[in-house]
């Protein structure tokens, strides 16, 4: 049975249920919680360069076909035997192959490496509101100019809605399974997916779901649970001293998010947003 959110990315084999789980826990990626918001780290050091030097390799095996899709061009058009048909064909995939680079490759190479630290992800479980920041290599804007064409956003710092994140996992396909857990933006009351964000990257067996456990756990003010504790149940307040000493303005959140971060209603966030004249 095919994934409900469509597109369907290479590698699902399960859409994640939301709500109180068995599985709950959290090493090292904790990096603040309290009572009302958690902040998560998504990309540790170690798998930042792991994933930056593949999509590097990537990039630059791409490159290297574009040139010598290129260099057949010009050979093709050298020999005229060929016709305008088949040229002009040549022509559109050299231009489709430019396109997958521009579009695909450098911006996940640019939000690989230039990303905030840790790629922070924040949950607030008295709004529903989730916090993205990363990087982004480029806007698509009617500008043509070089100046323009090459030019980054160093920083994309989002707000979404719960229910509109949606998780699924997929696999690696490798002899040491791993999976990954994406959570798919879709349009409200909708399984069409505009967006992918990496949660969990690579950990290894395709059923160990532990940290989209936790978050579903505190996001619905349920017990955590420590499967390595015998079945105990923990407090909040264990993961609370656990990182009481976190500065959160390392990370390049504007005001009005740390202070959203700490709202206990919408009413509230609402304030907030009106006083630092943020528009919806």
């Amino acid at each position: 049975m095919p994934s409900k959110y469509q597109p369907q990315l290479f590698g699902w084999f399960a859409d994640l249920d939301k709500g109180a789980c068995y599985r709950s826990e959290l090493d090292e990626e904790l990096i603040y919680t309290n009572n009302t918001f958690c902040m998560i780290r998504r990309l540790g050091f170690e798998e930042r360069i792991l994933y930056g030097l593949l999509i590097s390799i990537a990039s630059i095996l791409g490159l290297l076909g574009l040139l010598g899709l290129i260099d057949l061009i010009f050979y093709v058009i050298q020999k005229s035997f060929m016709d305008n048909t088949e040229i002009f064909l040549y022509i559109i995939a050299c231009i489709i192959v430019f396109l997958l680079i521009y579009c695909l490759l450098l911006p996940e190479l640019f939000r690989t490496f230039f990303s905030p630290k840790d790629s922070p992800i924040v949950f607030n479980r008295k709004t529903n509101k989730v916090y993205i920041n990363e990087s982004e290599f480029f806007s698509f804007k009617p500008r043509f100019h070089p100046k323009y064409l090459l030019h980054p956003r160093k920083k994309t710092i989002k707000e979404y809605d719960w229910a509109d994140l949606h998780g699924v996992a997929i696999s690696n396909y490798s002899k040491v399974s791993k999976n990954t857990i994406m959570l798919m933006v879709c349009k409200p009351g909708t399984y069409e997916v505009e967006r992918h964000i990496i949660l969990d990257h690579g950990r290894s067996g395709l059923l160990n779901l532990s940290r989209w456990g936790w978050i579903n756990n505190y996001l619905v003010d349920y017990d955590l649970y420590d499967e390595h504790g015998e079945g105990k149940l923990v407090n909040l307040a264990y993961y609370e001293q656990q990182t009481a000493d976190a500065d959160l303005t390392v990370y390049g959140w504007p005001q009005w998010m740390l202070e959203a971060f700490n709202a206990n209603s919408l009413e509230e966030l609402t304030q907030i947003k009106q006083q630092h004249g943020i528009k919806e």
